[in-house]
């Protein structure tokens, strides 16, 4: 099995992966459903823009928040930024078209968009023929009915999914309780690998003082 350290390097100039991280990168390569739970700040977005790079086919980004998927973009190292593209509400109809074509035509291999645009026939349709081969859910615990983050644009997208030749698909969200995470695989019809990092941060101490 060669490792993904040198491309890791290559790419973000990283020596080496954090925990949990390769064993997604890998799942994703090799086209397994994942369901990634690892807390904020571990580096959710490296595994799937890495693994986008590596991919021979493009990468949809699944984002609940316009704000969230520009931050994203904006971070991205230069060696990737080129190859990344986003859908929103702001574009005009031929912006997104071009965009849509730069993909189909290997421009841009990781693409960013809202789930509610899953709702557009031409765009479900679109994303069929370009043969997108990974479906990346950020804050996948918004599928779960019972969460307080329920978002019901979420529910698209096991039907979409099947649609546009049922990629794999890999979840993130920093935490989610066994109950949720049944509860995503239910909604979303698969039986994803779980891979769990610890929230413990070593690097963090807390002091408590008592004061008058």
């Amino acid at each position: 099995m060669s490792s993904l350290v040198p491309a890791l390097t290559r790419l973000f100039g990283f020596p080496a992966f954090r925990p949990g991280q390769e064993r997604v990168v890998r799942a994703a390569i090799e086209g397994r459903d994942t369901l990634a739970l690892m807390p904020t700040g571990s580096g959710k977005s490296l595994t799937y823009q890495l693994a986008a790079m590596l991919r021979p086919t493009p990468t949809l980004v699944l984002s609940p928040l316009i704000a969230l998927m520009k931050d994203q973009m904006d971070k991205l190292p230069p060696e990737i930024a080129g190859q990344a593209t986003l859908l929103n509400s702001s574009l005009e109809p031929d912006e997104a078209a071009r965009r849509l074509r730069g993909v189909a035509d290997g421009r841009y291999r990781l693409l960013y968009a809202a789930p509610e645009r899953l709702r557009q026939r031409s765009f479900v349709d679109a994303l069929a023929e370009i043969d997108v081969g990974l479906v990346v859910i950020d804050e996948v615990h918004c599928v779960s009915m019972w969460g307080h983050d329920f978002r019901p644009d979420y529910l698209f997208i096991r039907r979409a999914l099947e649609r546009i030749g049922r990629p794999s698909i890999l979840g993130m969200t920093a935490t989610a309780t066994p109950e949720t995470e049944r509860q995503i695989a239910e909604a979303l019809g698969r039986n994803p690998e779980i891979v769990r990092t610890s929230v413990v941060r070593p690097n963090l101490r807390y002091d408590i003082e008592l004061v008058d």
